[in-house]
């Protein structure tokens, strides 16, 4: 019999954490509507709070490696099926890609997004920063020419 764990975290108003087997994920947003960011890609959902009716879709999907992989694997084997035994002679050794795994960019953006609204909830930054902020950028451009 499987074992199953799931745990949600309501850090503030609009964003949960949710805990799983699987991994960690984040829910930005409201009922009726919110997207949710995982490892497998983002997802939003877009629904009637209380009837029970919901439409899922992947804003981006993240493929899993092995899949990627097993599928180059296949075409390789297929592709030296095809060739003649002389060309098996003159065949250059290929270098095998190796993927980076990096922070993904929409990650960074949502660790930005949770701290700066967690910053306002607790009064540690002015409501009117993100004015002030682009203000001072604009003039900063136009002042070295920009």
């Amino acid at each position: 019999m499987p074992v199953r764990f799931r745990r949600s975290f309501k850090i503030f108003p609009g964003v949960k954490v949710n805990m799983s087997k699987g991994g960690v994920s984040f829910t930005v947003g409201t009922k009726g509507y919110h997207l949710n960011f995982s490892k497998r890609g983002v997802r939003q959902t877009v629904g009637l709070p209380g009837s029970g009716i919901s439409e899922t879709s992947y804003l981006v999907k993240n493929e899993p490696e092995h899949k990627t992989s097993k599928a180059k694997e296949t075409e390789e084997t297929d592709a030296r099926f095809e060739k003649s035994p002389s060309a098996k002679e003159d065949e250059v050794v290929e270098r095998k890609e190796v993927r980076r795994r990096g922070s993904p960019v929409w990650l960074i953006l949502l660790s930005l997004v949770v701290l700066y609204f967690g910053a306002l909830v607790l009064g540690l930054i002015p409501s009117n920063f993100l004015s002030q902020l682009f203000h001072s950028l604009t003039n900063l451009t136009r002042g070295i020419g920009l």
